[in-house]
């Protein structure tokens, strides 16, 4: 079974990710997609939202997908988990089954510099989501490009695959929310109104350093767990 796998904060979920899961089914041709909330590491990234209320947003948002499943491996733990930790459960734990990391542009390029780079070779494949004409992805040394996800590729394989994805940035909706505007349209309805009221009651938490640019969050570089893989 292909398996991507979509790792990120989500502080808040918004469209981008719904778009980005179905995408992994729909353009990619996974047989599922596992969304893997982090524990972030950065918590000037907002602090309003704990692991357990953004896994149970995820959960409201995929419920009725199947072949979404969201799973609870880095929230369960107390610490930020690097992606390559990830990557060796999922080996222990489905040997038989074919992982394939989910990437947006930003991601891939600063692949080299995630902890314990390169082992990430020998444990996945990586699917690169990023806008179409795009002409600066980095062919990263050892691995292999193909066309596409294939049940015939083995790990390190990687592929670049264009989509179309709403254009919306995490950070922005934190800051509107806190200042008490909407956030219709950018983050899917079911989940809206609770999204709303958990930035707004912490207002407080959207301070300079919110507003500065953060580590994208989880690997780089190299010392702490700060890959905000897909927000």
């Amino acid at each position: 079974m292909k398996v991507g796998l979509f790792g990120g904060s989500f502080d808040p979920p918004h469209a981008g990710h719904v778009a980005l899961a179905q995408a992994g089914l729909d353009v990619a041709g996974f047989d599922e997609v596992w969304i893997i909330p982090a524990n972030p590491v950065h918590r000037q990234l907002s602090g309003c939202a704990d692991g357990s209320t953004r896994l149970a947003w995820m959960q409201q948002l995929f419920s009725n997908n199947p072949r979404i499943r969201i799973v609870e491996w880095e929230t369960e733990l107390p610490r930020p988990t690097p992606t390559i930790e990830t990557l060796r459960r999922f080996k222990r734990e489905y040997p038989h089954d074919q992982p394939w990391l989910m990437l947006g542009g930003d991601a891939w390029h600063s692949l080299d510099s995630w902890r314990e780079y390169p082992a990430h070779q020998q444990l996945c494949s990586v699917a690169v989501f990023a806008r179409a004409g795009i002409n600066d992805l980095p062919h990263h040394s050892g691995w292999q490009q193909v066309a596409g996800p294939d049940a015939t590729h083995t790990s390190g394989s990687w592929c670049y695959l264009p989509v179309a994805l709403p254009d919306i940035a995490a950070t922005a909706l934190r800051r509107d929310a806190a200042l008490g505007l909407t956030l219709q349209g950018r983050v899917p309805e079911p989940i809206r109104k609770a999204v709303e009221a958990a930035y707004q009651t912490h207002s407080q938490a959207f301070t300079a350093e919110e507003q500065a640019p953060a580590f994208p969050a989880r690997d780089s570089p190299k010392t702490v767990n700060a890959e905000e893989r897909h927000t």
